[in-house]
């Protein structure tokens, strides 16, 4: 304790002297090391400004204005405000957001792409929460193109949101009048994907359905099991390779024809396919149904051509695939159903008993 005291006497006496002998004698407060003066800014380590309040961030409202979110992108899409945003500030507008980042491998396109990740909570039928990723892709005119092609440097073409596992996007913005956006945002984001909202039926042995799609002439669940991928071009759709799957079309009034109330043909046109023969009227399935088979190109000339340059050995039957294809539909219906299986693994009577054991829900048609 003595050796305290002795530490502590002289710098009172320091204290004292200077407060005499000093024109701050007038009570200004005196700044003393280790001791931070009443009202003085203070600052962190680095010298950043540390605000009064500890439990208070700087610059929060701001770093979060500048982050596009979910919910603001709900908010602004209200009463026509995105459209409103694209005209008023353009791409700078959009390019304000920090987390909006241009995407690489464009060159080719007369149109450039910023895009940036979003978040939604999808609540399913069963009260069950789970985060769906997406993304916001905006398009814009390239100064070096638009100007050809009628249009402003920079100008915002198209504003989409894809859910990014089953590719399934809405249109938000369409420079072109003939395109028109969704008016139903918060609908498509609580879309439910499963295929058995539709219908259910019995699958092939050791195969399963998996995630909805978008990537064909129709959305689509493909079928996965144990069987390897054939070789194919890098174009080809997944779904003229894989085992087969279950399709639902929005267009029946184009593809199906009936006659008298009969389903009697099909017209699914697509190309680099091709329908061999007259389809098949199948009996014993819940609603009409016609059985057909398609052959599918998996290379392109060019890329069928460098293959074999590769593997001299191949057949020549390795650059198509067959199915058996299964329309089912209803004439007072514009949605229509497709069952598809490999020819590969599957027999006719396959793709019979599968469509005959369909049965479909009441939000099928």
């Amino acid at each position: 304790m003595k050796k305290r005291l002795a530490a502590v006497l002289p710098m009172i006496l320091i204290l004292m002297i200077t407060g005499c002998g000093n024109s701050n004698s007038v009570g200004l407060p005196v700044e003393i090391e280790g001791q931070v003066p009443e009202n003085a800014e203070q600052t962190d380590t680095e010298g950043k400004a540390v605000p009064e309040n500890p439990d208070e961030e700087v610059g929060t409202e701001d770093e979060a204005a500048k982050e596009l979110t979910m919910d603001s992108l709900l908010a602004l899409y209200e009463n026509g405000g995105l459209a409103l945003k694209v005209e008023e500030e353009g791409l700078e507008g959009f390019l304000a957001y920090e987390n909006m980042k241009p995407v690489p491998d464009m060159e080719e396109s007369l149109t450039g792409l910023y895009s940036c990740d979003l978040v939604y909570p999808y609540t399913s039928e069963k009260g069950t929460v789970s985060d769906r990723n997406y993304e916001l892709q905006l398009y814009y005119w390239r100064p070096e193109t638009a100007e050809e092609y009628g249009h402003a440097e920079n100008e915002i073409d198209s504003i989409r949101l894809m859910e990014k596992e089953s590719h399934d996007a809405v249109l938000l913005y369409e420079v072109d009048e003939r395109f028109i956006a969704t008016n139903d945002l918060a609908g498509f984001l609580q879309r439910d994907y499963s295929m058995e909202q539709y219908l259910i039926c019995d699958l092939p042995n050791d195969f399963t359905l998996g995630a909805f799609e978008n990537d064909s002439e129709f959305d689509d669940w493909l079928l996965e099991g144990g069987t390897e991928e054939p070789v194919h071009g890098e174009w080809a759709p997944e779904a003229w390779y894989c085992p087969g799957g279950i399709g639902r079309g929005g267009n029946a009034s184009g593809i199906l024809k009936f006659e008298n109330g009969m389903l009697t043909g099909v017209s699914l046109m697509m190309n680099h396919a091709e329908r061999l023969g007259e389809p098949e009227m199948l009996e014993g399935c819940e609603v009409q149904a016609l059985l057909a088979e398609y052959a599918f190109d998996l290379f392109t000339a060019p890329e069928w051509e460098e293959y074999l340059s590769q593997h001299p050995e191949t057949k020549d039957d390795a650059a198509q695939s067959h199915y058996w294809y299964v329309f089912l539909g209803k004439e007072d219906s514009d949605i229509y159903y497709v069952l598809f299986l490999d020819q590969e693994y599957f027999t006719k009577d396959d793709a019979v008993r599968m469509a005959q054991s369909v049965r479909f829900t009441e939000k099928a048609f």
